[in-house]
């Protein structure tokens, strides 16, 4: 069988398409083993059965996560389901020096309870394509398909209510 020739502006139309295919967002949750401030080892399969909202962000978007977390889970608390909504906070780390990697970990809380995945090779904002300064929301439903994506600073109502929604639906569908 012969191939045909490809035309110089066919050929360069598709050499710009390359990265744009390349570095596409990821539809689902990626496989991944990442460790925590405690050394405790996380996969893609640490949360078996669970709607997983990951709560993500470099230094400067740090700020904002607590508020959108806190929101999110103060206007699900009482959702039937809930308890099947894993919230799993992520370190972008990517641009941290290894002689510091001590120093940095130190800096994260000290309550088990309150452990994050520490994301040095920046896995995650490379697949998701994070937006910098800023907490970034995935949502993944129970196959490991992302249903939502965000990203905020201050808190937004609007934006809120479409995490809420999309979560609301996913409990609904769960029961």
């Amino acid at each position: 069988m012969m191939c045909k020739q490809l035309s110089p502006y066919t050929l360069g139309f598709l050499i710009c398409l390359l990265p744009a295919a390349v570095f596409s967002q990821d539809s689902t949750l990626i496989d991944f083993k990442i460790k925590d401030q405690f050394d405790r080892v996380y996969t893609e399969n640490s949360w078996p059965d669970s709607i997983i909202v990951i709560i993500g962000s470099d230094r400067k978007g740090s700020e904002f996560s607590g508020t959108w977390s806190g929101a999110i889970k103060d206007s699900l608390k009482n959702e039937p389901g809930f308890e099947r909504v894993k919230f799993v906070g992520l370190s972008d780390l990517r641009g941290v020096p290894f002689f510091l990697k001590g120093f940095v970990r130190g800096k994260f809380p000290k309550d088990p309870a309150n452990w994050v995945l520490m994301d040095w090779k920046g896995r995650f904002p490379k697949a998701y394509q994070f937006k910098k300064d800023h907490c970034n929301i995935l949502i993944f439903d129970k196959q490991r398909q992302l249903i939502h994506q965000s990203a905020g600073t201050v808190l937004a109502p609007d934006k809120l209510k479409q995490i809420i929604n999309s979560l609301r639906q996913l409990l609904a569908n769960a029961q």
